[in-house]
């Protein structure tokens, strides 16, 4: 049996915090994805949704699935 430490590193780990970058988690797959603030505002386009009072606030396009999904963004992650 090989122990695997460095998945179960990764595995238990937070992201490393990048100037410029905010976290996206998307409410259909609960992938969290890393992305620049221009990359961000590209996936709002051709059309987005906005709504401030919930927690999966924007449907956008999600960069883990693929698809129009709602999406949480956190700006100090």
């Amino acid at each position: 049996m090989t122990d695997n430490a460095d998945g179960k590193r990764a595995l238990f780990s937070s992201a490393v915090r990048r100037r410029g970058t905010l976290v996206v988690e998307c409410s259909r797959c609960h992938g969290r994805t890393r992305l620049s603030y221009a990359e961000f505002a590209q996936r709002h386009l051709p059309y987005w949704l906005w709504t401030p009072w919930r927690h999966y606030s924007r449907y956008v396009t999600c960069p883990a699935c693929g698809q129009r999904a709602w999406l949480a963004a956190r700006w100090f992650e």
